[in-house]
């Protein structure tokens, strides 16, 4: 019995210490994220026809959205968005932040959205 009892507590250690991992690269985003101050503010990252998408609603109306699709790259912790075929980067997001890696991030909602004023306002975003 005590035998039994060493065996099973060593294998739910062995268990509960497997590391987690998460994607990498540009797949570490895909999936809905809503703003955690804002909650109608939501940004997709997917994937189309080969090109990872981002897909933001560039109105912060509800009633009147107007939703913009950029191709994105993510590369060290980095956001960059694309305008047109071209492979050089329209803007570069450097205030991307994780807070939880896979699940929250920050960022300034200036770098994002070009209508924003604010250099100062910090959008929290969680997967859902």
């Amino acid at each position: 019995m005590p035998r039994f009892l060493f065996i099973s507590l060593l294998g739910l250690l062995t268990l509960a210490s497997c590391s987690k991992s998460y994607p990498s690269g540009e797949a570490a985003l895909y999936g809905t994220w809503v703003n955690q101050v804002s909650p109608g503010d939501t940004l997709t990252f997917l994937r189309v026809n080969g090109q990872n998408i981002l897909r933001l609603n560039n109105s912060f109306n509800p009633a009147l959205s107007s939703y913009t699709e950029y191709r994105y790259a993510f590369k060290d912790d980095q956001l960059s968005i694309f305008f047109g075929a071209g492979d050089t980067p329209a803007w570069l997001i450097n205030s991307f932040t994780w807070k939880i890696k896979g699940k929250e991030f920050e960022i300034l909602g200036f770098q994002l959205y070009m209508f924003m004023s604010s250099s100062t306002t910090v959008f929290h975003y969680k997967k859902v």
